[in-house]
């Protein structure tokens, strides 16, 4: 039987607002670490992948001004368009 196990790594407070890091571990290695991050609400960011995995909301998003030549969309600040391939 394989060990599962979340961590809590750590809790950082700046100006009012909490970021909380978790590890998930399998057999004593990290598989997957997140980091919650509170903007307006402190449960705001468990109910929002986007703010969790990101660390803001999709609307503060800028674009880069380049489009992605497979779905015609904008490339975001991270490299991503809609289909997924902007960033290759």
């Amino acid at each position: 039987m394989k060990k599962i196990q979340l961590r809590q790594d750590d809790i950082e407070e700046k100006g009012g607002l909490k970021s909380i890091t978790f590890t998930l571990f399998k057999d004593d290695s990290p598989l997957w670490r997140i980091r919650f991050k509170s903007l307006h609400e402190g449960i705001e960011s468990l109910f929002n992948p986007h703010l969790a995995q990101f660390g803001k909301m999709c609307y503060e998003m800028k674009g880069t001004g380049f489009t992605c030549p497979i779905c015609n969309s904008e490339i975001d600040e991270l490299g991503l368009c809609n289909c997924g391939t902007g960033s290759a």
